[in-house]
């Protein structure tokens, strides 16, 4: 293991190179645009071939003449001059019904002939029909019509053509594919039902048509769930962010936030996640690393966290040495420019560092991760440095990264003889951090705790008075939980850690506070918490000391003596926490645990009368009067036990059993008369034999 200094270099070294954005690896898929298109279903087009009809360019004028004038009302002067016979009529009809306001279908479908015949003729004019039908279509009261004439359907079989069309053709057709779709349900289903987001996106490759055809499919998505899932199906996604990435998509502000809300939208469905290639993270990365517009970078935070989710993009960003790129991005979330007046950007901001964390959160738990990032790594270094860093969120992220890492006794012992990680996560608790930032770390050290060779490490470090201030913090009530569980912990079979438990809050024999422990703070916990798990977690803090204590004090153990004394003598209502491990029906194996403790208790004089006080709570001198008779049904007993209930019933019947007579035995007046008659009733009625407390396996 490295020595102290070498570990300091190697945290600014991780931390610099967290900041500078990667190469993709050599692995990563990053296949070009053309080669995804290409993977995708073909379109084809439904309409005629060009050239098949043959028309003068007089009567092709005409017939412009006539559709302009029934969409954009034009004088009756133009009508007027109509002269071909087969149109005539229709036309005439369809102009008089525009000009009284009529905008219905039955009045198109003059002009739907007019362009397939402009069509079939191959006539220039189609163009300029489809520029004016796409500016009539801006106008909410053409849509509907547009769509239910098979207008909306021509100019889509257009886009989807594989004919080598005129771009001024192809651009207005997608104009009036985008208009006549904006908030018009009905003509974005004929858009999904026919499959055409595809032929549309493919017009992304064409730098002439790539400005129109991504707010062509923004209009058509927004706010359209089917449209929104064919979208994204159709690797939109990857799509947009390898062009934008390779410079095909112009900085320009509008056409980028259409961008990056597509791409956004596309990360909100599972088909659209499933179906990119890996390299999707990787340029989701690359660009929010790159992006200083607080909307832009919001979306692609949003979007790699949804990919982030998913086991495959974690196995990816773990496998790519990704995971720098992505502290990298947390990292930048704390200099991206936002309107501090804007309280939406504010709570944006706030919640675009909650989910990059919570993505870390979930590469970090990977086994993957352990694997290529150890203890010795420069990512591991960078994230120790910022346990103590001025951002909560910074520190969060080490602490929950770091803790994920924290899966074996062996990790952990390194990381407290060797690191002294601990001491860092300490001086957190002290220095009055905010509640998810001492949650997180209460979390790391929690971890820590479970090697049995760091618990001394810690309560010499001051664990114990550190977790003590937390037991009073009320407005989050998960830090006293973990806080006491600490506690519970670092007492577990340590005699010198019971003893520091144990020990005065003042040196000073004059101070009130000298007769008072941190044991006491605990308990105050315990009379003003309504959270049954912060009471039994106490209890269990009190059945562990006494399965410690208590078999050597009985031995002859001094110091033994001394600490079950203090126990019992210091700490009024020390019992009750232990009837509340009896009373909740969460845990059938803790319910075990407190019937045992109180048996244990019950077997000194001191302790006794302790537990006669926790007999006051009515519910457990209930369960005590069922309980060793076997009264007490497998209903009691949550099915979430490891072991049958029919077992677990057993265990709780012999302890409370033994509890019967120990207290027969050593409460010296404790129990009012009638009490004591109920028990030795009880004692009487309940077994035969004498039996030792059954310890849980």
């Amino acid at each position: 293991m490295a020595s102290t200094d070498s570990i300091s270099m190697a945290i600014a070294a991780g931390t610099e190179a967290a900041r500078q954005p990667s190469v993709p690896a050599a692995t990563f898929d990053l296949p070009a645009v053309q080669h995804v298109l290409s993977e995708l279903p073909e379109s084809s087009s439904s309409l005629s071939d060009r050239g098949t009809e043959t028309l003068s360019l007089e009567e092709q004028e005409k017939m412009f003449r006539a559709l302009k004038n029934v969409i954009e009302g034009a004088d009756a002067e133009a009508g007027n001059a109509f002269d071909l016979k087969e149109l005539h009529a229709s036309l005439e009809q369809a102009d008089a019904d525009a000009r009284r306001g009529r905008r219905d279908s039955e009045s198109l479908q003059s002009v739907l002939k007019v362009i397939n015949q402009l069509w079939a003729s191959d006539s220039e004019f189609l163009a300029q029909a489809a520029e004016i039908l796409a500016n009539g279509s801006r106008d909410l009261s053409w849509r509907g019509p547009i769509g239910q004439s098979g207008i909306l359907k021509f100019f889509l079989e257009v886009i989807s053509s594989k004919k080598d069309l005129d771009v001024k053709l192809l651009l207005h057709s997608l104009r009036l594919v985008g208009n006549s779709c904006a908030d018009t349900n009905e003509n974005r289903q004929i858009v999904v039902e026919g499959s055409y987001t595809l032929p549309i996106i493919r017009h992304f490759l064409n730098p002439e048509l790539v400005h129109v055809a991504i707010p062509v499919i923004y209009n058509i998505c927004m706010d359209y769930e089917p449209a929104h899932a064919q979208m994204a199906e159709n690797r939109t996604a990857y799509i947009i962010l390898k062009l934008l990435k390779d410079g095909a998509i112009k900085d320009n502000g509008a056409l980028l936030s259409f961008s990056y809300d597509l791409v956004e939208l596309a990360s909100e469905q599972e088909k659209g996640i499933e179906n990119s290639p890996d390299g999707t993270v990787w340029l989701l990365t690359q660009l929010a690393l790159e992006e200083t517009e607080f909307e832009h970078f919001s979306s692609l935070v949003n979007s790699l966290s949804a990919y982030l989710e998913k086991e495959r993009f974690q196995n990816a960003c773990i496998s790519n040495d990704m995971v720098e790129d992505v502290l990298s991005v947390l990292r930048r979330s704390f200099s991206i420019d936002i309107d501090e007046s804007s309280k939406e950007e504010v709570s944006g901001l706030a919640q675009i560092k909650l989910k990059i964390n919570q993505a870390l959160a979930e590469v970090s738990a990977s086994s993957l991760f352990a694997e290529h990032y150890p203890l010795d790594s420069a990512i591991a270094h960078t994230l120790k440095s910022w346990i103590v860093a001025e951002e909560d969120q910074l520190q969060i992220c080490a602490c929950v990264m770091l803790g994920n890492l924290a899966r074996s006794d062996e990790v952990c012992q390194v990381m407290v003889r060797d690191l002294k990680i601990h001491e860092e996560l300490i001086s957190v608790l002290k220095n009055g951090s905010r509640g998810a930032v001492l949650h997180s770390a209460l979390g790391f050290l929690k971890n820590l705790a479970i090697a049995g060779d760091n618990r001394v490490s810690l309560a010499e470090a001051g664990i114990i008075p550190a977790v003590s201030r937390l037991w009073a913090f009320e407005s989050v009530p998960q830090v006293q939980f973990s806080a006491a569980t600490i506690a519970r912990q670092v007492t577990i079979s340590s005699m010198d850690n019971i003893s520091r438990l144990l020990a005065p809050l003042s040196e000073d024999p004059d101070s009130p506070a000298h007769k008072r422990t941190y044991l006491s703070l605990l308990l105050s916990l315990f009379e003003k918490t309504d959270s049954a798990p912060i009471k039994t977690e106490i209890g269990r803090t009190v059945a562990s000391i006494c399965r410690t204590v208590s078999p050597k004090a009985r031995e002859g153990d001094e110091e033994a003596k001394s600490l079950l004394e203090k126990l019992y003598t210091l700490h009024e209502g020390v019992a009750r926490p232990v009837g509340a491990m009896i009373t909740q029906t969460q845990w059938p194996v803790v319910r075990s645990e407190g019937w045992f403790a109180l048996a244990l208790m019950a077997n000194n004089q001191s302790g006794c009368i302790a537990v006669v006080d926790c007999l006051h709570n009515e519910e457990v001198a209930m369960l005590l009067k069922k309980t060793p008779s076997g009264e007490s049904s497998a209903s009691d007993v949550s099915n979430d036990s490891n072991e049958p209930n029919t077992t677990q019933v057993a265990k709780d019947r012999d302890n409370a059993f033994v509890l019967v007579q120990e207290l027969l035995k050593n409460e010296a007046g404790a129990l009012p008369m009638s009490h004591r008659q109920a028990i030795e009733d009880l004692a009487k009625n309940s077994a035969l034999r004498q039996l030792k407390p059954a310890q849980n396996a």
